[in-house]
């Protein structure tokens, strides 16, 4: 492939040409890892993970996590392991300069020490040493020791853990796979441990610095911090079955209940340009349109809302903070008032953040409208959030960037969502759960400034990624509605319609994913849908008019080969589909005859059954 060809096909894939950090994989004894950039990535023994992954790193004012870069990489295999040393520095200003030292030895030991120097003072939330321990721990026992030499014995939670759960930690000991144990030691500063599915991330995380140490403080210039951890594999587990290269088996096996209404994010601005956004509404008909306002005051232009609305054949999802006035009653009614000049009538209207007095003003202001509260912002903020108030549902949003950008990153993040659900139906029992906008890329923060982004760079908590309007973004938003609905949500809000997280170009052009939104705005029946392999493949199944859908996406950067039911058409959405005149599905080879179907890298195919069922 030429280099123009990668680079062409990397914008498809990617929606850039920014490369990746390549890998080194490495060995120790039993333990199998990647080295990425600085950071160790799936540490695994036996086919377990042990560890998700170890890295040093630099956490701004803001809580953005900017990638160091490495500089020189001494790396010298050993008769028993391995050493590397790794000479990086961290790009922000003044520059933080970064030596790490890895090394791995044949009894299944591993140490990993970093050194930062800052160049000058510079502002910081926590820089030092992350362990990332797997999903696959929870439930399961763990023992933390103390700074004060206590012992601690506990289980990793099931419920996501809203503050965290172990706090002044010197070592841990946890269990993993049938049989296997090992333990991981720090030094250099005291560490909690955290749950960080609270923000979209299939990982518990160990860290300093502490919650409860002021912040943000300022590394001094020329001070080292020096950290390290010493990683040990205590006792092997019973080997587990490879199955990452067997064809991943899809199979509709469970009863079909109601789609839950899916929508899609609208700004006040498209107002303006609803004669050009319509034939597009009509091709995603969704069953929602979500306007977020910045005040109950601000200026919309409600008639072209309600031509949206119109074009779309959908009812309106309404989302404004509550008026931090003494007029809660007055400023909601004078809202109301212009809407129903308009003609438009709100299905609901989530007050967040709201108090007692807004969400009473809204319900007197809206009486048909279902009134909802929870945070514009994260899964975090509402797990921590108290006293909510008298509300009909819940609502939060999503990002899959907010500790990393690493696709492998995103995609396992997508294993987080359904706890979040879980959680909710045991804190706030009986109560709904409606979920958006949410996209890879962040609509705000609520811990700081956003990072830059031209949209090109993959950049933690950004609020334009390049993969939101790439196949990758495609796949991603299939994983995530299958996860979700799976769970139980009650509507879903994607993307929004246009803008930098948006189903379209600035031209209008249809970005990969507008042409599977556009498959799940009508009403229709879902049925469960058993996967071998969850994290190469994600399945939706669909029924409308008594004729089956199955949607299935290839989450991975390989091939994959699916063992799908027999019969019917299969459609392919994948970098050949994009490269056509008319870029959107394309019938894929011997479709009438189909049992195993190959997914081309985050490619997505459409099943359709031959006849009514």
């Amino acid at each position: 492939m030429t280099p123009d060809l990668r680079a062409a096909s990397a914008t498809l894939l990617y929606g850039t040409e920014e490369p990746m950090p390549r890998e080194i994989q490495l060995q120790a004894g039993p333990l199998q890892m990647r080295l990425r950039g600085t950071r160790l990535l799936a540490i695994v023994a036996d086919g377990h993970e042990v560890w998700h992954g170890v890295g040093f790193l630099y956490r701004d004012r803001d809580w953005g996590t900017p990638e160091p870069i490495v500089d020189h990489t001494e790396h010298h295999p050993l008769s028993d392991g391995f050493r590397i040393r790794l000479q990086a520095h961290v790009p922000v200003e003044p520059v933080i300069d970064l030596v790490v030292e890895i090394q791995g030895h044949a009894d299944g030991s591993l140490r990993y020490a970093g050194t930062a120097v800052a160049r000058g003072d510079v502002a910081t939330n926590r820089t030092g040493l992350c362990v990332m321990h797997p999903l696959e721990s929870i439930g399961r026992p763990i023992e933390v020791e103390h700074v004060d030499g206590r012992t601690s014995v506990s289980t990793f939670p099931r419920l996501i853990a809203a503050w965290p759960p172990f706090m002044l930690v010197r070592g841990i000991q946890h269990v993993f796979g049938d049989g296997g144990r090992a333990a991981c030691r720090f030094e250099g500063d005291a560490f909690e441990f955290e749950d960080q599915r609270n923000n979209a991330d299939a990982s518990f995380k160990t860290y300093s610095r502490s919650n409860m140490a002021p912040r943000p403080y300022r590394l001094r210039r020329e001070e080292p911090v020096s950290q390290s951890v010493e990683l040990r594999l205590l006792q092997r587990a019973k080997p587990a079955a490879d199955h990452r290269k067997a064809p991943v088996l899809v199979r509709v096996d469970g009863p079909r209940r109601p789609l839950p209404p899916i929508g899609i994010g609208i700004d006040p601005s498209d107002a303006a340009s609803a004669w050009a956004l319509e034939p597009a509404l009509r091709r995603l008909s969704p069953a929602l349109l979500h306007l977020s306002l910045d005040s109950v005051q601000q200026t919309v232009d409600w008639q072209g809302i309600a031509a949206l609305l119109a074009a779309a054949g959908a009812k309106l999802r309404l989302d404004v903070p509550g008026p931090d006035l003494h007029s809660d009653r007055t400023a909601f009614a004078a809202l109301a008032g212009r809407l129903r000049k308009a003609g438009v009538q709100p299905e609901s209207v989530a007050v967040i953040p709201g108090s007692p007095d807004a969400l009473a003003a809204a319900r007197n202001a809206f009486p048909t409208s279902a009134i909802g509260g929870g945070t514009p912002y994260f899964f975090t903020q509402l797990n921590r959030a108290e006293g909510i108030g008298p509300v009909d549902f819940l609502t939060f949003t999503t990002s899959a960037l907010v500790h990393g950008a690493e696709e492998d990153v995103i995609m396992h993040g997508l294993e987080s969502l359904p706890w979040m659900l879980e959680t909710l139906a045991v804190t706030h029992p009986g109560l709904p759960v409606r979920i958006g906008p949410s996209a890879i890329a962040a609509r705000s923060s609520p811990i700081g400034a956003q990072p830059d982004s031209d949209g090109q760079r993959r950049i933690p908590l950004a609020a334009r990624d390049p993969r939101d309007r790439a196949l990758f973004g495609a796949a991603w938003l299939l994983g995530y509605v299958s996860q979700l609905v799976g769970a139980g949500v009650e509507t879903l809000t994607l993307r929004s319609l246009t803008g930098d997280r948006g189903l379209l170009a600035t031209d209008l052009t249809p970005y990969p994913s507008f042409h599977l939104v556009a498959l799940l705005g009508s009403p229709a029946t879902c049925a469960s849908v058993t996967v071998s392999d969850s994290r190469r493949v994600a399945a939706l199944h669909l029924s409308r008019d008594e004729r089956p859908l199955l949607l299935l996406a290839n989450l991975t950067a390989d091939r994959v080969d699916v063992d799908v039911p027999p019969g019917g058409e299969a459609l392919l959405l994948d970098e050949a589909a994009l490269r056509l005149p008319q870029a959107g599905w394309r019938p894929a080879c011997d479709a009438d005859c189909f049992n195993l179907l190959r997914l081309e890298p985050h490619g997505l195919a459409l099943l359709r059954a031959g006849q009514p069922t």
